[in-house]
């Protein structure tokens, strides 16, 4: 259902024509493959020999960590998800996790659009993600711009 909803509001401009955005549609389908597999690892376990490496954006909209990880890591942070790993809990839009840095358990949450990569070294999967803005200046910004779209439709042979 989200999906049609996506299509509809995303996929057809003004004039009724289709405007078919799949990288974005492949971005959010890879996205929610992080999702399934933590989803998996918090139902069950994580099977023996995976272990996930996660980098992700420290300033994204609403990533919280302690303050002392954000100093130490103001624009990205990898974080391994092997044996000691607490409260896993995934959501739509973002997990959380505990971990331990410096023998000391802290609570991550992580929205999956922050998310620049992931990685099962053991079954030798990796995704890497863009960079997103979230920054709602930048993000009117880019919506002015939609008039400079060139509609390939506009140049059909015998037009």
């Amino acid at each position: 259902l989200k999906i049609f909803k996506y299509i509809e509001k995303n996929m057809v401009d003004k004039n009724k024509n289709i405007l078919i955005h799949y990288d974005l549609l492949t971005i959010s389908a890879l996205r929610n493959v992080v999702k399934e597999v933590l989803k998996n690892v918090s139902d069950n376990k994580l099977p023996e020999n995976h272990q996930f490496y996660i980098t992700f954006d420290t300033k994204f909209e609403n990533v919280k960590l302690p303050s002392i990880l954000k100093e130490k890591y103001p624009n990205e942070m990898t974080i391994v998800i092997e044996h000691s790993f607490w409260e896993l809990n995934v959501q739509d839009n973002f997990f959380s996790i505990i971990l331990t840095f410096n023998d000391i358990k802290s609570k991550l949450t992580i929205p999956y659009k922050s998310l620049l990569v992931f990685s099962d070294p053991y079954a030798n999967f990796h995704l890497k993600f863009p960079k997103l803005e979230y920054n709602k200046n930048t993000i009117n910004k880019t919506d002015k711009n939609k008039e400079n779209i060139i509609n390939f439709k506009d140049f059909k042979k015998g037009k």
